[in-house]
């Protein structure tokens, strides 16, 4: 598997583990009756951009460097 193949599912799982964060922070600061953390970036926007970013790099890899490995291994 290369390199941008094993990237891709490690990526979105930090993804959706940092916006079960927020998501967290969110809840905690509303049970205090507090002002919730601003977010500046949400997660889920940083997490499909890099996801997309590598699947991207994976289809260029598969196709256009290494074209003998193939898209479908």
């Amino acid at each position: 598997m290369c390199m941008f193949c094993a990237a891709i599912p490690m990526s979105a799982s930090v993804g959706v583990a940092l916006m079960g964060q927020q998501k967290e922070k969110r809840r905690q600061a509303e049970a205090h009756e507090e002002s919730s953390p601003p977010n500046t970036v949400s997660a889920g926007k940083v997490t499909l951009v890099v996801t997309s970013g590598l699947i991207i790099c994976s289809a260029v890899y598969h196709l256009v460097i290494m074209p003998q490995t193939g898209a479908i291994v």
